[in-house]
């Protein structure tokens, strides 16, 4: 009798907690069965990801399997003992109900994050973080209510995943009302919990894999859901911890950051200047030599009477860095937009203001609706005067608008009237949004250069083109064209066809720079790398300001002589990157590590990692980056001179 109890009891234990484990298992292999899409979809993308420096599948495996189950142990393990407490009271049948719905939707997001990573994770190059809340109007409000297709398929795949969740609750409901308690599998979970917390804080933050992985295999075992909501915690902080990779003094001897202007300020002539700042523009597109040079006639005339950059970078893979490094000159290290977090408040050199000094008016045109991007306030810390965007615009509303804003030609049209109208001299940006992804053209638009321009980028960079022929034809019979310098620059770099996706660990920062004078008609082609830094030090240059500024760049117009010049770009936060002339570095300053060095010139295919032989080259890329980290980590946290 008492073994046929022990088998019952057995039996009773195995039956109330099997539902519980089957429970999270289900969680946790949709959770893999993503990450293996992930992984497959995005590692062809993006090169350095591909680059495993002989770390067996099983470490992929461990890490993967360690975070995902984390996360649902730290979600789930409170709605399992919130449903074991509740068995002990049969008649609060309503609560079950409310706290199951609950760990529902939360399991639903944390699923639902993890799949939109796996499509968003090419535009900005890292798994979701808190970055993300600045910019979602645009993806799902725009993008999808304009692409119908999207729409459908997201909407059918956000309905089969939430079914799917909803279904495994319903059963793991169903055996709790059976009589099941879960309170050894609640008891279980708890335990696995202290497991991960007890050790340290920092097992449980996201780039705690980094002890073993590089940074591009980092991205492969993480979870969406994890990195989100770590980032959104810490976003009030904004922690930059200051690195201390070198004495103080070598750090500031290699990157200085109080730097004069210029070395012949342009006295009492005041130049109007325009800066257009081109929306996810590549290199590809005005390479001669490359198969996706664009047909774009007009532009390519700009070019060939330009000093043209042919090695310009920028800094980050988003527009919210872009118009910091072009307009502020400065990197940006916090994940969330600079101008959004803590760190607003460092010494910088606002545009707007020292060129009001200066006796400019400034203004900042955009087609897109009023601070998307929080771009109005970035514009006001920058000391930008005024900020027009489309609600600006006198019958905006019957004008056409595309995805991302207003038609550019309604744009320009109604800049080149205030510029007409402006007091001289003046500063006045235009951001277009014709050319930002999903690229969709004006009703009625036929390309033509259908077989040159053949994707979608490169359509919406022609018709772009046909804007700026448009206003520079106008601006051409007014008295201040003469005395105007334009400045062209992209924002970040963006795949010149997204039929054929890859983004080089090089060529993913390689964007377009070039200045035009009408009175001095020039035709050069500058080979020294070049940065969106130098925008800011071109244009109080070209102002006449005499004295120093806060800058990480270099006037353009006096940067001839620098041949083998470093800069720098964030691939990630956990991965940055110095480019030369020939050589790339990756480093991870999570580890203090760098993780690749290659002669890109030499080895277009990326393969020979030179970190593997010491050499001189990799010495000194690692020595100007571990300056220019440590240099910008305290001018943020306001150390030393830059208090």
């Amino acid at each position: 009798m008492q073994r046929g109890l022990l088998n019952s009891n057995g039996y009773s234990f195995r039956n109330n907690e099997k539902a519980a484990v089957i429970f999270f298992l289900k969680l946790l292999i949709l959770l893999f069965l993503l990450k293996s899409f992930f992984y497959f979809y995005n590692v062809p993308i993006v090169g350095y990801t591909s680059d495993i420096h002989g770390n067996s599948i099983f470490t992929l495996l461990k890490w993967s399997f360690s975070n995902d189950a984390m996360v649902l142990l730290l979600i789930n393990t409170p709605f399992l003992i919130l449903l074991a407490i509740l068995s002990f009271f049969p008649k609060k049948k309503g609560a079950v109900i409310t706290v199951t719905t609950v760990f529902l939707a939360i399991n639903f997001i944390c699923v639902l994050l993890n799949l939109v990573d796996v499509f968003y994770f090419h535009f900005h190059l890292q798994r979701a973080d808190a970055d993300m809340l600045y910019v979602l109007q645009h993806p799902f409000q725009k993008t999808f209510i304009k692409n119908p297709f999207l729409s459908v398929m997201g909407s059918v795949a956000g309905i089969a995943l939430f079914y799917w969740i909803y279904l495994t609750h319903k059963k793991l409901l169903s055996h709790y009302y059976e009589g099941k308690h879960f309170i050894f599998s609640s008891m279980t979970m708890i335990f696995c919990c202290l497991a991960f917390i007890i050790p340290g804080r920092k097992k449980i933050i996201p780039t705690y894999p980094l002890t073993e992985l590089n940074s591009g295999e980092l991205q492969l075992v993480q979870n969406s859901f994890h990195t989100f909501f770590y980032s959104v915690y810490r976003k009030d902080e904004a922690i930059i911890h200051p690195y201390d990779f070198l004495p103080v003094g070598t750090a500031t001897k290699m990157i200085t950051i109080n730097n004069p202007v210029c070395e012949n300020p342009a006295g009492s002539a005041k130049k109007n200047i325009v800066l257009f700042i081109m929306e996810s523009i590549p290199e590809d597109f005005f390479n001669a030599s490359g198969k996706y040079k664009v047909w774009m006639p007009f532009l390519d005339s700009i070019v060939k009477q330009s000093i043209y950059f042919s090695n310009a970078y920028s800094y980050g893979h988003s527009s919210n860095k872009g118009i910091v490094s072009i307009l502020a000159g400065i990197p940006t290290l916090t994940e969330i937009p600079l101008y959004h977090s803590n760190y607003a408040g460092m010494r910088i050199t606002p545009v707007g203001t020292r060129l009001a000094a200066e006796g400019y008016t400034s203004s900042f045109f955009i087609g897109d609706n009023y601070d998307d991007f929080g771009f109005a306030q970035c514009c006001n810390w920058l000391g930008i005067q005024h900020y027009c965007s489309k609600e600006a615009i006198p019958g905006n509303d019957k004008m056409e608008s595309l995805t991302m804003g207003l038609d550019d030609k309604y744009v320009l049209d109604f800049m080149g009237n205030k510029i007409n109208a402006m007091r001289q001299p003046f500063f006045a940006i235009n951001y277009n949004t014709s050319t930002h992804y999903p690229n969709d053209l004006p009703e009625g638009y036929k390309e033509k250069y259908p077989q040159k321009n053949f994707s979608d980028q490169m359509k919406t960079m022609s018709y772009y083109n046909e804007c700026l022929e448009r206003f520079f034809n106008k601006a051409r019979q007014r008295s201040w064209y003469n005395n105007t310098v334009f400045i062209f620059c992209s924002d970040h770099w963006m795949y010149p066809d997204t039929k054929s996706l890859y983004a080089d660990i090089v060529q993913g920062f390689h964007i377009p720079i070039f200045i035009y004078e009408p009175a001095k008609q020039v035709s050069r082609i500058i080979n020294s790398q070049v940065s969106q830094f130098d925008i800011l030090s071109t244009i109080l240059c070209i102002a006449g300001t005499k004295d120093t500024i806060i800058s990480y760049g270099n006037n353009l117009l006096n940067n001839f002589q620098e041949q083998n010049r470093v800069v720098f770009s964030k691939e990630n936060s956990n991965l940055y990157q110095a480019i030369d002339s020939s050589y790339v570095l990756g480093f991870n300053p999570v580890t203090g590590k760098p993780e690749f060095c290659y002669n890109y010139m030499a080895d277009p295919k990326r393969i020979n990692n030179l970190l593997s032989v010491p050499n001189s080259v990799t010495d000194s890329l690692i020595l100007k980056m571990k300056a220019f980290l440590q240099t910008a980590s305290y001018h943020y946290n306001r150390m030393g001179k830059f208090k």
